[in-house]
């Protein structure tokens, strides 16, 4: 059951260059990343290098910036190879040793050295120049000289990549995923050359012509006496399954359910469909590639599909995925993450640690930030909502909006926020904080935040961010939030002011006193007490910020509110 255990790719597509290692004992690696970080480009070059195909094209337009003056290379080294190919007659003199003790490949080994500590690899290397036309060799950095490996052989391998197109993979044909499972499982043994698939053909031919297909014997009659009188005999002319309708290389043998060919069912169906038979096919060696896993399926059965890929135990499953679900799912353990630089084109890798429980449990949290470089932690719902308005005033104003600048805010509910903080930024993210500053136990770790190269941005002491709001917005913007508290909140709201509703509330002055009510109104209680919730979630949160925004260029430049979200700004720009 063989298993990629490294993966050179150079010159292919937009990856200029990128080395991968993978851990021996993974089966399922899930890739993860901004869109455009080399994804399906990486699936992609597995399936290449692997492919049974002899004839697979090239273009142009795969080589790295179009530039085929450099050639395309990709380079991949299997473990758990199929026994024939340690033969000397196949690729026994071409093995390396993978210790599984330091993780490292050497070539200074014979197959008679090889034990349970040094294990077998095989190195297969694809090269395409500017003649487009591909080549695979069996390769090391021994001084021999690399032997070319057919589609016939590369076939044994059994990789298959399940993306958009997947209607190929419910027909018989030689090549396809059906058909290597087919051989995999069948109990004789066959060469390389025999196609299975014709031989049943054949069969249910003669089976075909033991019938006498008497509704076509009068008008072959006719055609008979026809071509008698012409001078040509062909007494013998009978009706049966033409020969040439043997070939199935246009699928014309293929899965059908209810008569209805699987090709025509709806496209989460193909997918799981095609996943299904390929699952089989790695449980008994093979290599499967899917690209955007949760393509054409609901939440529910993304969360299955994923659940499911994780419990295999044989052969080896790579994916690809933008699905929160799919995250949340599979937690940390099989998350590979990419890091594209878009001036650069440099991709940087990370893989997670895996003993690390808290991690775990902030992945399946909020795994929205594991897609991003930058994330903004927030210390709850009213910070995500006022991060909601800011992308939507940034739009307005010409900024680039969060996404664009591979930036995610999440929600760090309160209690858990220094877990996340902590959590997020040993991931390697880039990470800012926007919280409030009535918390001891988040104040106590702002000073080591900032040493740790996390951002702050926080009001000033002791105050929440509504409080905070409301000492700094302009009166025009504090009566605006005032009017939306009282049109949600009407009881408490005129509980709250009951001194101050007989006069309508535009009408209410901007005094010291009524500013400094209006803030003890979200100021915890001597008893415990919490102030009030009015923009605690975060489509309030979110209404808030709209309005601050309205009047952010009223706010004063020296103030708190005006520097919390102006540095915001900047450093999602940064």
């Amino acid at each position: 059951m063989a298993k990629i255990i490294h993966l050179d790719i150079k010159n292919y597509r937009g990856i200029k260059h990128l080395p991968l290692k993978f851990k021996t004992n993974q089966i399922l690696i899930c890739l993860i990343g901004r869109g455009d970080s080399g994804k399906t480009t990486i699936l992609e070059a597995i399936s290449a290098v692997l492919s049974p195909s002899w004839n697979l094209n090239f273009y142009d337009t795969d080589f790295y910036n179009c530039n085929h003056s450099e050639n395309i290379e990709i380079i991949v080294s299997l473990i758990n190879i199929p026994e024939k190919f340690l033969s000397e007659n196949k690729f026994g003199l071409y093995v390396r040793g993978y210790h599984t003790q330091d993780n490292k490949i050497y070539d200074d080994v014979t197959l008679e050295e090889l034990d349970e500590d040094l294990i077998p690899v095989l190195t297969i290397k694809l090269t395409v120049d500017d003649s487009l036309e591909p080549q695979w060799v069996v390769t090391n950095t021994r001084e021999q000289e690399d032997k070319p490996i057919s589609g016939a052989d590369r076939a044994h391998l059994n990789c298959y990549m399940i993306s958009d197109s997947v209607d190929r993979h419910f027909s018989w044909n030689k090549g396809n995923p059906l058909y290597a499972l087919l051989k995999s499982t069948n109990s004789d043994e066959a060469s390389d050359n025999d196609n299975i698939v014709i031989q049943y053909l054949r069969e249910a031919k003669e089976e075909i012509d033991k019938n006498d297909f008497e509704n076509l014997d009068k008008a072959t009659a006719l055609i008979k006496s026809q071509a008698a009188e012409l001078g040509l005999d062909i007494s013998k002319a009978s009706t049966t399954l033409d020969s040439r309708e043997l070939s199935i290389k246009d699928g014309r043998i293929s899965l059908h359910e209810d008569s209805v060919p699987f090709r025509l069912k709806g496209k989460g169906s193909k997918r799981l469909a095609s996943i299904a038979i390929q699952s089989v096919l790695v449980r008994n060696g093979g290599i499967m590639l899917i690209d955007e896993v949760e393509q054409g399926l609901e939440p529910d059965r993304v969360k299955q599909a994923v659940r499911s890929l994780n419990g295999h135990h044989a052969g080896q499953i790579f994916i690809t995925t933008h699905s929160r679900d799919a995250i949340t799912e599979l937690g940390s353990e099989p998350l590979f993450f990419l890091l594209k630089d878009k001036k650069t084109d440099d991709i940087e890798t990370r893989s997670f640690d895996l003993s690390n429980e808290e991690l775990q449990k902030t992945i399946r949290a909020c795994p929205e930030a594991f897609f991003a470089k930058k994330v903004i932690v927030c210390e709850g719902a009213t910070e995500v909502g006022i991060c909601r308005s800011m992308d939507k005033w940034r739009k307005q104003n010409s900024k680039e909006q969060m996404s664009f600048k591979d930036c995610a805010y999440v929600d760090g509910t309160g209690n858990t926020i220094v877990q996340r903080v902590d959590e997020i930024n040993e991931a390697g993210l880039e990470t800012a904080l926007f919280c409030d500053s009535d918390l001891t136990k988040i104040n106590e770790k702002k000073s080591q935040w900032k040493v740790d190269g996390i951002s702050i941005f926080d009001c000033d002491g002791m105050l929440c961010l509504e409080q905070q709001v409301f000492k700094d917005l302009s009166w025009d913007g504090v009566k605006s939030l005032l009017q939306y508290a009282k049109d949600k909140n009407s009881d408490s709201f005129d509980t709250a002011f009951a001194d101050y509703i007989s006069s309508p509330l535009e009408e209410w002055a901007d005094t010291e006193v009524l500013r400094n009510k209006i803030i003890s109104e979200f100021k915890t209680k001597s008893d415990g007490s919490s102030g009030k919730k009015w923009f605690k979630a975060i489509h309030h949160g979110e209404a808030l910020g709209v309005i601050v925004f309205r009047h952010f260029d009223e706010i004063e430049k020296n103030t708190r509110l005006k520097s919390i979200l102006t540095g915001l700004s900047d450093w999602i720009d940064a």
